[in-house]
């Protein structure tokens, strides 16, 4: 595939190993991810990963990973290092993927949070609406993976998930500096654009002109140890069923009476959560 026939660059970026208890599960759940993202139909798309070390992924020629050499943001030995952090290891890594991305010739490019799941029908959607600024994700699913079960979330998932922006990559600030820059010519090159665009998903919608994305888009992963957001399903849950499964590239719910009332009935912790509501506090 040529760089003129890639419509669609996903980028992603894989957290410090210093900024958590479980790296194993943090590559494993980014290979769940980016396995199921191979699954687009239309194949004019590339994939770019931005990690500190090289991770185990599949071979396929749209798949690109490029290494940095970031020093940890957070001494914090724990995922929850502070927003602060998470800006500054996202925007630069998101930065370089960027790069990496428009040098494979991406017209448009989606920043995709490394445990996400991302509709099967993205890049030919693009492909049929090219020449737009992008397209905003405000309605898509919250996926409980080890529950199967999923949540839907509509109207404002784009300020929930990272993974819910399509933007023309002339659209998105100057990569001139090369996928070798440090943090400090990042910063030099894109100033505040950098945390504000590439290391957040709060301000893109109100900063450039994009549509509403038609379909849910995106499936925000919850539920693990390893995000930094920590959000769980935030209510009952329902089954994955096998439209939803062969849309995203998960698993779909097993029609099993034990297996359905996992996906359905609150977690444990929820429910200890709303015990703990519920319970009369103590008075002066």
């Amino acid at each position: 595939m040529s760089a003129h026939d890639v419509v669609l660059g996903f980028v992603t970026s894989i957290r410090h190993p210093h900024n958590s208890t479980d790296y194993a599960t943090v590559e494993a759940m980014l290979r769940e991810s980016v396995t199921a993202w191979l699954g687009q139909t239309d194949p004019r798309f590339v994939i770019v990963v931005v990690s500190n070390r090289p991770v185990e992924l599949p071979h396929d020629d749209r798949l690109h990973q490029v290494q940095v050499s970031f020093p940890p943001p957070s001494d914090t030995r724990s995922p929850r290092t502070g927003i602060a952090a998470v800006l500054r290891d996202k925007g630069t890594k998101n930065a370089v993927g960027l790069t990496r991305a428009r040098e494979l010739g991406a017209e448009y490019v989606m920043f995709v949070d490394a445990d996400d799941f991302i509709s099967r029908r993205l890049t030919a959607f693009v492909a049929a609406k090219g020449g737009a600024p992008g397209w905003t994700i405000t309605d898509g699913w919250r996926v409980n993976v080890q529950r199967r079960a999923v949540r839907r979330h509509s109207d404002d998932f784009h300020l929930q998930c990272g993974s819910s922006h399509i933007v023309r990559a002339d659209l998105l600030p100057p990569t001139t500096t090369g996928v070798t820059a440090t943090q400090d010519e990042l910063y030099d090159e894109q100033g505040e654009l950098l945390e504000r665009w590439l290391g957040s998903h709060m301000h893109l919608h109100d900063d450039l002109p994009l549509s509403y994305l038609p379909f849910p888009g995106a499936l925000y992963r919850v539920g693990t140890s390893q995000s930094h957001s920590g959000n769980a399903l935030g209510g009952a849950g329902r089954p994955i069923t096998r439209a939803i499964a062969a849309e995203f590239g998960v698993s779909a719910t097993g029609w099993t009476p034990w297996r359905l009332a996992r996906a359905v009935l609150p977690s444990a912790r929820a429910a200890r959560e709303r015990v703990r509501m519920l319970r009369p506090r103590d008075r002066d």
